[in-house]
Order: structure tokens, then C-alpha cells, then sequence
């Protein structure tokens, strides 16, 4: 399996060498308006993947006149037709299984073994919402004694998709596989440091037999081509997965038009441990709400431990010794469960975080460095970190990275 997974994976480098990813526009497949382009490198090994187009002001514009021209058509289809295609991309989702999840470690670093449960977990997202499509419209009476309510339920227009960079192919299909079943078209701008899943999903949403323009695909930095999706008057909503300070952002840019916002943004989720716990059981379940595997964010992630003082070193000594044989290394081995941060300037905040830690008083009880052994040299590994007697107001405890 290993051996299969290296030599699929340096096909994959050299196609990704070959062909520069492009943004799909009302069905073309087209290189940024200015002729622009960026590095994608894998965090794994610094390498270099390949080139991205650098999407500008004028690529979001016709992407966005695309997704208005082709709302029409798409509202006006029947729900049982909307089903068909989204059933059609979840069986070329799940065909093509294997190759997303490689595609995915090699862009983000995030294990083969999670990733190829992601991709199968895309292609459910697709069904579940294709199997709404039919009734998405449909409304709801409520007759009262002296006069009759109803609703009215219709496709709102464009929606934008905004799309982090941990397990952005799951996280593309969640947001969507909804709009388009409710009637809705998209333009998808993925997070710059994985855009290679993202292109692929588009690919494979064209070959199922979307009409042009129903989907579209603008790579490129947030400052310009999120900025340009988020104040563009004719995305009439945006779905966004990522920092609460960019949904902020999002919502200041979206305010002169208006629009809908559906946002999935970060936080500091607590585990509560009583002192009737078992401290190895509550141990375990806290190492596993951590997803020390995303790449070092998640939304999810269970990052504080409030456990109750008679029980506090038992569950420590626990949880230390279950975060010690955790293993770290190479994403395509399906044995690891940790790979590298997604890229460099994440890197550094992880550790800048991990320095105020330390600075501001928390025990380090276990990592905090990066790991540099072997194969790992060149990447941006850090091994799992636990810290301590953190207090509330330390950085470590209310921010996120």
C-alpha cells in the first residue's frame, strides 16, 4: 500500500508540474486575467507542487456574472433533475476516492488515513442534499383561527463559498452540495494553501454534467479574490468555514449589499471533567476531541481540558503518556495520525502561540518544538503540546491561532 501510495504520489507531483491549476469560469477552464500565477508547495517537504492562478478583481467579476447568468436555468430545474446530477458527482466523488485523499495529503499534510475517510464523507454530503432537492421548495401552511400563514421557499441567487485549508475537500462539499441542491449556483474561492482538491472537486462537478456556470472556481489570496467575492452585488449570500476575525471581515464586505451569511468560525471548546470521571477514560476521549491531525486548526478541536483539582494529576499523567505515542510523521503512512502544519506562516503562529504559553507562565508538560527527525527535516512538524495550570487570561486559553 505504501509503495502504491509514493508512486501514485509522484505522478501526482509531476501532473500538478505539468498543468497549473486554473480557475473554472462559465465552464472554461481559464488562467487569471493578468496572466498571474502562485507556488503551491506541500508542507511536508517545503517542495514545490506546482503553480496556481492568481485570481484579481476581473476573475471574481465574470465568475460571479457567470453564476448570475446561469441562476435562471438552474432555479427553474427540477428538483428530481438537480438530484440526478448531485447523485452523479457523488459517484464520481467516491470513484475518485483515492486520489482525492493523496491529492489532499500532499497539499495540506493532513494523514491518508483521515483523508480517505474525507473523501467518502464528501460524497455522503452530496447525497444527503440531493435527496432534499426535490422538497427544498417546499413551503409550510399554518391556518390559524381567523387567517391563514404560510411560507414561501425559493433559491436566494449566487452564493459565494469561502473554504479553509483543514480538510477543505469535506468542508467544500458541505457548503456546496446545499446550494446547488436548494437551486442555488456558486463561485467556490478556496483557501490559497489548498487549492488542489478544490480544482479537482470543480473537475469533477463539470465532467458529472453541471451546466456552465452553475459552478465556478476562483483561486488566489483573501484580500483580493475573497474581498472581491464578499462585496461583489451579485453573490447574494456567503457560506464561510475559517477565523472568527475573517468572519468579521466578511460580514463588514457583505453589508452594503446586504447579504445572507451562513459562517462556521473558530473557538476555544472546553472538555468539563468532573471528579467522578475515570482520569484515563476522560484522558482518551480529550486526545481524540483535539484533531491534533488538522494541520493545527479546527474548529472542533477540544483545545481546553477544566478538570477538577482531585483528579487533575491522574488525568494529566494519563493524557501526557496517551500524547506521547501519538505517531508523528509522513502523511501517506497510514500508520501516523500527525503531519505538518499546513505552511510556514502557520507554522510560525503555531509557535509564536506555543512561546506566549510559556511567556506568560503555563507549564509545558510535554513538546512545544518541532520535530526534525529523519524524513521530517525539511517540514513543518511539531510535535503534540500540552500545557498546564493555564490561566483564563493567558493568550493560550481565549485566542485562536
Amino acid at each position: 500500500s505504501l509503495e502504491k501510495n509514493l508512486n501514485q504520489l509522484q505522478d501526482l507531483r509531476e501532473r500538478f508540474r505539468r498543468e497549473p491549476i486554473k480557475h473554472l469560469i462559465d465552464g472554461e477552464w481559464v488562467s487569471s486575467s493578468n496572466k498571474e500565477t502562485f507556488i503551491n508547495g506541500s508542507p511536508i517537504d517545503e517542495s514545490i507542487i506546482g503553480e496556481v492562478a492568481l485570481g484579481t478583481q476581473q476573475d471574481v467579476d465574470e465568475a460571479c456574472q457567470a453564476a448570475h447568468n446561469a441562476f435562471s436555468d438552474w432555479a427553474a430545474m427540477s428538483g428530481a433533475k438537480r438530484r440526478e446530477l448531485l447523485h452523479a458527482i457523488a459517484d464520481s466523488i467516491e470513484a475518485n476516492a483515492e486520489e482525492i485523499a493523496l491529492v489532499e495529503s500532499l497539499d495540506t499534510g493532513q494523514p491518508i488515513r483521515f483523508m480517505s475517510k474525507a473523501a467518502i464523507r464528501g460524497a455522503e454530503n452530496y447525497r444527503y442534499f440531493a435527496d432534499m432537492a426535490p422538497s427544498a421548495r417546499d413551503g409550510l401552511a399554518l391556518p390559524a383561527q381567523k387567517h391563514m400563514n404560510y411560507t414561501v421557499r425559493q433559491p436566494i441567487g449566487p452564493v459565494g463559498v469561502i473554504t479553509p485549508w483543514n480538510t477543505p475537500f469535506m468542508l467544500s462539499t458541505w457548503k456546496i452540495a446545499p446550494a446547488l441542491a436548494a437551486g442555488c449556483t456558486v463561485v467556490h474561492k478556496p483557501a490559497e494553501w489548498s487549492p488542489c482538491t478544490a480544482a479537482l472537486l470543480a473537475k469533477l462537478m463539470e465532467e458529472a454534467g453541471l451546466p456552465k456556470g452553475v459552478i465556478n472556481t476562483v483561486h488566489g489570496l483573501g484580500e483580493t479574490t475573497g474581498k472581491a467575492l464578499t462585496e461583489n452585488a451579485l453573490i447574494r449570500a456567503i457560506a464561510f468555514v475559517g477565523e472568527s476575525a475573517t468572519g468579521s471581515n466578511i460580514i463588514r464586505q457583505g453589508a452594503e449589499t446586504l447579504k445572507r451569511v451562513h459562517f462556521e468560525l473558530g473557538g476555544k471548546n472546553p472538555i468539563i471533567v468532573f471528579d467522578d470521571a475515570d482520569p484515563d477514560f476522560a484522558a482518551g476521549l480529550a486526545i481524540k476531541g483535539m484533531n491534533l491531525s488538522r494541520q493545527g486548526q479546527s474548529c472542533s478541536s477540544t483545545s481546553r481540558v477544566l478538570v477538577n483539582k482531585k483528579i487533575k494529576e491522574k488525568f494529566l499523567k494519563s493524557l501526557v503518556e496517551k500524547a506521547k505515542k501519538i505517531p508523528i510523521g509522513l502523511p501517506w503512512i497510514e500508520t501516523n495520525e500527525i503531519g505538518p502544519i499546513v505552511s510556514k506562516k502557520q507554522f510560525d503562529g503555531v509557535m509564536k502561540y506555543i512561546q506566549s504559553g510559556k511567556d506568560e507562565g503555563a507549564k509545558l508538560l510535554l513538546g512545544g518544538d518541532q520535530n526534525k527527525s529523519g524524513e521530517l527535516k525539511n517540514g513543518f512538524f511539531i510535535n503534540p503540546t500540552i500545557f498546564c495550570d493555564v490561566k483564563p487570561d493567558m493568550k493560550i486559553a481565549k485566542e485562536e491561532i
